[in-house]
């Protein structure tokens, strides 16, 4: 409490006092000896209920003193005549001692209520702002922001980095922290001792701000650094509440930088089991083409004369396709990094879905010799808002999981149709279909199903589905299996029609 506040309190102590002894001057020939008595013990109850004890205090002995000048005879003077008076005014003393006393217990016991009533609501509202922000850097704001505003100035949170843990507490926070060489004496104090430090308190009291501890569960996690707007020492009880706050801060940032590091553990965990597999699909899948394109190349350059048109046509068909298949399995892997590492930009355009299947079904002209392929888009489908080079790829990559799970001669089905402003598309085969239990996990990166046909040509990567997972979770669609009726499988994805499309334009359907 301030020296003004002080001499302010004992000063309208004595006005209290000064004005009921005019009041009762101007009534004392109206007035019982008992009842100048009482107007004196109100106003020290007044007293005692507006200010601390200190000045309680001071207005009993005052009331004493201005009843014995004012109204004990003789008056206007502190000479006593009648002893009996004597009794009076240590009853007087007594009572009013004892109320003031009372009553300023009284008073305390409200501010203290009071003060453990606005700590509560402060925590309330911080843990409430808290709990609602995920992210380390949220919190730290929040924080922020609350403890500003319990300073009434400005506050600004460091927190230790596990980078920063090699420097130990006695060279932390750095110099380039603080402007101050004080503050930061205070700070480091603060951090070391888990105790608050500087403005107002007795350590480091020459600082111009308050440093209080983050104190979680394992230790002091960092320090807030309190400035008042006009650099006064904060009061007591207003520390307590900074504390309370910096404290709680402290926990939720502890549970926030856990639940970081658990997320950052899992995404290396992850990191490390996609470089596995890529590195398995890599020695295992490359190994068997580089093996063919090896021997058949060795036996062309060896044997030439040996070897007879037919056979040699027959090693540089393999060396080809064993190419191709290599070039489809680099592709699928650099696609599923651009999935994986969210760096799969779609490029929008209004266009009739048709160019894109077109496309697709030119590229794999020659694998689908031997599976007819029906087409059912009907003329009035409305114009998609795709990326054509990706949708594309969505239609190669169902295709040819079609051609590897389905014997040779079986047909597949492309259909499209609108519903709901989205467009769906099916592409449903005749073969064996998928297992039960396996409708999710054959979307896994490097899952492959149990059914690849006999006839079919070597199974791919198992990252063909995931790669059409990501390419039209991109166009904000889902992709699915579903059940075609207990024949075949039947993959489904939808397309949304968002925006406005430009003028239609009539277009042939695609023929199978």
């Amino acid at each position: 409490m301030t020296r003004r506040l002080l001499i302010g309190e004992y000063g309208w102590a004595i006005g209290i006092i000064g004005l009921t002894t005019g009041i009762a001057l101007a009534l004392r020939p109206w007035l019982q000896t008992i009842d100048v008595a009482m107007l004196f013990l109100l106003a020290v109850v007044l007293v005692a209920y507006r200010h601390r004890r200190g000045p309680a205090i001071v207005a009993s002995v005052l009331s004493i003193a201005a009843f014995d000048f004012g109204f004990v005879p003789p008056y206007y003077t502190f000479n006593v005549h009648n002893t009996a008076f004597f009794l009076t005014f240590a009853v007087m003393l007594g009572v009013a001692l004892s109320m003031s006393q009372l009553t300023g217990r009284i008073r305390e016991q409200a501010e203290d209520a009071s003060q453990r009533e606005n700590v509560a609501a402060a925590q309330y509202s911080l843990s409430r702002e808290l709990a609602g922000a995920a992210r380390l850097a949220d919190q730290v704001a929040i924080a922020s922001r609350h403890l500003a505003a319990a300073t009434g100035g400005e506050a600004r949170i460091l927190l230790k980095e596990e980078s920063d843990e090699h420097a130990g507490a006695d060279s932390w926070p750095a110099v380039d922290d603080f402007h101050s060489i004080a503050v930061r004496v205070a700070a480091r104090w603060a951090y070391q001792q888990g105790e608050s430090a500087g403005l107002g308190t007795p350590q480091c009291a020459e600082a111009e701000a308050l440093v209080v501890p983050l104190r979680g569960s394992t230790g002091p996690a960092g320090i807030a650094i309190l400035h008042p707007e006009d650099e006064s020492p904060i009061p007591a009880e207003r520390r307590r509440l900074l504390e309370a706050l910096a404290d709680q801060a402290a926990v939720s940032f502890e549970r926030a930088q856990l639940a970081e590091r658990h997320e950052q553990a899992q995404v290396e965990v992850q990191s490390e089991q996609l470089r596995n597999a890529l590195l398995s699909s890599l020695s295992h899948d490359l190994r068997t083409p580089l093996g063919s394109i090896e021997g058949a190349a060795s036996s062309l350059l060896e044997e030439p004369e040996v070897l007879s048109s037919e056979t040699r046509r027959e090693m540089a068909e393999t060396i080809l396709e064993e190419s191709r298949r290599m070039t489809r399995l680099i592709a699928n892997l650099l696609d599923m990094v651009r999935v994986e590492t969210g760096a799969l930009a779609v490029h929008k355009e209004w266009q009739p879905l048709e160019e894109a299947l077109g496309v697709a079904l030119l590229r794999l002209d020659e694998r689908l010799a031997g599976h007819p392929v029906e087409a059912r888009l009907p003329p009035a489908l409305p114009l998609v808002p795709i990326d054509e080079l990706l949708i594309e790829q969505v239609f190669i990559n169902l295709l040819e999981n079609a051609i590897r799970h389905t014997p040779t001669a079986t047909p597949i089905r492309i259909s499209a149709w609108a519903e709901d402003r989205t467009v769906i598309v099916e592409v449903a085969d005749q073969g064996d279909g998928i297992p039960p239990g396996e409708e999710e996990t054959i979307f896994r990166k490097f899952q492959r199903s149990s059914t690849t046909s006999q006839s079919a040509p070597a199974g791919g990567s198992g990252l063909g589905l995931t790669i059409c997972r990501g390419i039209i979770t991109a166009h904000g669609g889902r992709i699915w299996l579903d059940s075609n009726g207990g024949k075949g499988a039947a993959f489904r994805f939808t397309l949304p029609l968002t925006g406005s499309p430009p003028a239609a334009v009539p277009t042939e359907p695609v023929k199978g």
